[in-house]
């Protein structure tokens, strides 16, 4: 394997020296920040980490025939983040059939393999049975920051940190079989129910705080790599190729309102979070007006990433 090659892989195989690489984009993610001030009307100055979980905050959807390709979007997107501090990376992602706690037979560098823990200072930071902070390298890098006078559940002001990123480890991974019902799944709408439930169990073993703030902490990027993972390899199959055609991927679902209507906030900029705020989101809306409006049939949508395990996409970044 070959790192810059565009090919998103199980984050225990690849280099550690890869690994190590991948923490340090995100933690300068935290150092790079959009325009603007955090006291302007939609608040500016935000770092392109924290813009991910406004982003999760403001738009995302759970339960519908949305939720795949929406969640596709933003691991997109920070990828290419990523691409920006470094180009030979990708958004690799952790395999939800092992515990991430002792991975055997990992890639543990020099050509020895090994049992891998992706949750130490080195890496993911902590993943102990019990709720407490993330701490190292995340505490460093203020992915939160315990000393903070205006903290962004106090002053829902997305330039302002979190005080506290919480995380544990508790039960069992997701089994293979689990894994080959979603892939093999007979339509889209049964697949995304799939997926979803497994998504949502996985969000229980790890947990990051719930669904509204999980997007705090970078471990949740590695799992949502997983779940588009398997969206592309069940869009894949050579037996299905209306999978990959926009017109026909979401089968008896591709009539939904949800699917047809803009993208937020990529589209405008604009959008109602699943409790019915408002929220308009920079640099998409005013006063950079970055937005251009897309549909979930976008081509860029509906196209697969390229992953190890997909089978007939061109493997390419």
């Amino acid at each position: 394997m070959s790192i810059g090659d565009g090919i998103r892989r199980n984050i225990a195989q690849v280099e550690p020296s890869e690994r190590a690489s991948l923490r340090d984009a995100f933690i300068e993610l935290n150092r790079r920040f959009y325009p603007g001030t955090r006291t302007d009307g939609v608040p500016g100055d935000v770092s392109f980490w924290f813009k991910q979980d406004e982003i999760h905050q403001s738009t995302h959807v759970h339960g519908g025939p949305e939720f795949v390709p929406w969640h596709r979007i933003i691991v997109n997107g920070i990828e290419s983040l990523i691409r920006d501090i470094n180009p030979a990376l990708s958004l690799h992602y952790w395999d939800w059939t092992q515990d991430p706690r002792g991975i055997p037979s990992s890639n543990m560098g020099s050509g020895m393999a090994g049992n891998l823990n992706l949750f130490t200072p080195d890496f993911m930071g902590y993943g102990g049975p019990t709720s407490a902070p993330i701490g190292e390298p995340w505490l460093s890098a203020k992915y939160y920051d315990p000393t903070a006078a205006l903290h962004r559940d106090a002053t829902g002001n997305p330039a302002d940190p979190p005080k506290i990123v919480r995380r544990f480890v508790v039960g069992a991974p997701l089994t293979v079989d689990v894994d080959n019902d979603i892939v093999n799944a007979p339509n889209y709408p049964v697949f995304r129910y799939l997926l979803e439930q497994a998504h949502n169990m996985m969000h229980g073993f790890v947990s990051m705080g719930g669904s509204h703030i999980s997007f705090r902490d970078p471990f949740v990027f590695l799992l949502h790599s997983n779940v588009d993972r398997l969206f592309s390899r069940w869009q894949t199959d050579p037996m299905h190729p209306e999978r990959l055609d926009p017109a026909t991927i979401y089968g008896t679902e591709s009539g939904e309102a949800e699917l047809n209507g803009n993208v937020e906030p990529w589209s405008t900029g604009h959008s109602f979070d699943p409790f019915g705020d408002e929220h308009f989101t920079r640099p998409w809306c005013a006063p950079e007006n970055l937005g251009e409006p897309f549909s979930y049939k976008h081509a860029n949508v509906v196209s697969p990433p390229a992953y190890d395990t997909n089978l007939t996409a061109p493997l390419v970044g």
